[in-house]
């Protein structure tokens, strides 16, 4: 029968919304706790709690569970295939499955708030799908990561502030919002009834407020039209999103199941002795030797990492990268509009220094001067007290939060989705990002380190080759772009959308996304 020799479970220092403290999300006691030599089937049993959990009529928060295994004696850690039925959820508590069974979801099973505990969940492991023997030497790893449930249905699109946000979406040439009914095939620009335009009836770069060298630009506009497939996601139908940016923690747990090739390709050692801005490079600490890599700030999210890092991270994890699309939905939810509206459905942003920073890299890291309890706050050129990210939902965790705006949080309870770190999203302005039919990651990367998906932009035919092409542009603001700085952080900006640069970049990270069956 598996022996298990060694469990391998993980802390995820993570942050839930309108909380006073930091939120861990914490998995502990995993272990086998039976196996089916017939049937070939192994129980994966586990504690897994997290605060400040919700569920209520519109939406609710989750964790997504993934499973990954190393065979004894074998070079790479492999990703487990969970069962379609037989596992065992804990009072209050409810599974899905998706259907190529690469995670669980689990996440409360009535309306409530509050901590949650699941003590003795289970998980069923077709170890026999994997291809893997009866008696074999095993070790296993759990990890979780907080998400939040986006509602299918409709929702809009830009939001009519095109004099200032050039390359913004709108109504054919309106200038008004454009509503997404469902994940029909859309065309894009040319200027007709019913098609998605970008604010360009003067031939402007979507970049026209900078000048960035090899910032590329929409190839369609009020002139020139190009076709959005049905097969790219429009946001339209339901999907979960990260409630955070990738931390380190998350990255470190990646980096040390690669093997030492793959490795090689998603880290770049130099940019985490790196000093930045005058201060020194501890808020970028990802450091030691593969595969022991590890970080004194976990809860802090993971900078340095580019285009071909994030979607490595989702074929591992088995998720996928968000679209620009999907991120005005995840943002805006399903409310009407507002002009220049934040993530946070205003148009006030706080704007004074948050000089003092308490407890600086530790979990409870928060903000010690200047939070308002009235606009909504974020961590951009304007407010933050250092040229470096913070740790993840430090709006959220503040005592004086009031709510969504003060907290910084989406319409659903999405966290720093206005600043902090560039949003890296699947864009609509390129041919090679309109390929993209949003597969999910299968747990497997190719064996440079990059992955596998032949329809993810910046690869070719699925052989994992970088390539110089583009299709992973910036939604959401950076902490440490050139002002003026508000307009990139504005939900409906698409400034940089379309642009694309292959290099690591200290404010650059990635949320990723995974659609519901």
């Amino acid at each position: 029968m598996i022996r298990l020799k060694k469990i391998l479970s993980v802390l995820l220092f993570n942050l839930v919304i309108l909380s006073a403290c930091a939120n861990n999300i914490t998995v502990s006691n995993v272990s086998i706790s039976s196996v089916n030599t017939v049937s070939d089937f192994a129980m994966i049993r586990f504690n897994i709690s997290w605060e400040n959990s919700w569920r209520d009529a519109e939406n609710r928060d989750a964790a997504w569970i993934f499973i990954k295994f190393h065979i004894l004696g074998e070079p790479d850690w492999r990703h487990a295939t969970l069962s379609s039925t037989g596992h065992i959820s804990p009072g209050g508590s409810s599974y899905t499955i998706p259907a190529d069974g690469k995670g669980a979801f689990i996440y409360r099973t009535a309306n409530g708030s509050g901590t949650v505990n699941y003590t003795a969940a289970e998980l069923r492991w077709d170890y026999g799908a994997d291809g893997v023997n009866d008696f074999v030497s095993a070790e296993i790893f759990l990890s979780a990561i907080e998400m939040v449930y986006v509602p299918g249905g409709s929702f809009w699109l830009g939001d009519g502030s095109i004099a200032s946000l050039n390359g913004q979406f709108e109504a054919g040439i309106t200038g008004t919002a454009f509503q997404v009914n469902s994940e029909n095939a859309v065309i894009l620009g040319g200027g007709s009834a019913g098609s998605l335009g970008n604010n360009n009836r003067s031939g402007m770069a979507n970049n026209g407020l900078f000048s960035i060298p090899g910032v590329s630009i929409d190839d369609f506009d009020d002139v020139t039209p190009q076709t959005l497939p049905a097969s790219f996601p429009k946001g339209f139908n339901a999907f979960y999103c990260m409630k955070y940016e990738i931390t380190q923690g998350q990255y470190v747990d990646f980096l040390n199941k690669l093997t030492a090739a793959q490795f090689a390709t998603r880290y770049d050692a130099a940019n985490y002795t790196t000093s930045h801005g005058g201060n020194t490079a501890t808020r970028y600490n990802i450091t030691g030797t593969h595969p022991n890599m590890t970080t004194v700030t976990p809860n802090l999210a993971a900078v340095y990492i580019e285009w071909y890092d994030v979607v490595a991270y989702a074929d591992w994890s088995g998720l996928r990268p968000m679209t620009e699309l999907e991120f005005e939905k995840a943002c805006r939810g399903s409310a009407a509009p507002v002009t220049g509206e934040f993530a946070w459905g205003t148009t006030g942003i706080a704007n004074a220094t948050y000089f003092t920073i308490n407890n600086q890299g530790l979990p409870n890291e928060s903000i010690g001067a200047n939070y308002s309890t009235t606009v909504g706050n974020a961590w951009y050129d304007q407010t933050r007290a250092f040229d470096r990210i913070t740790r993840v939902g430090i709006f959220s965790a503040h005592p004086s939060n009031t709510g969504r705006v003060s907290a910084g949080a989406t319409y659903w309870g999405i966290m720093e989705m206005s600043g902090h770190c560039w949003e890296r999203c699947v864009s609509v302005g390129r041919t090679e990002s309109r390929n993209y039919q949003g597969t999910h990651g299968d747990g497997s990367l190719m064996a440079n380190g990059n992955a596998s998906n032949s329809d993810w932009p910046g690869y070719t035919s699925g052989i994992g080759v970088n390539t110089a092409v583009g299709g992973g542009g910036y939604r959401g603001g950076g902490f440490n772009f050139p002002n003026p700085i508000q307009p990139n952080l504005r939900i409906s900006s698409r400034i940089v959308a379309t642009a694309f640069y292959n290099t690591r970049y200290y404010d650059d990270s990635g949320r990723l996304v995974r659609t519901t069956d």
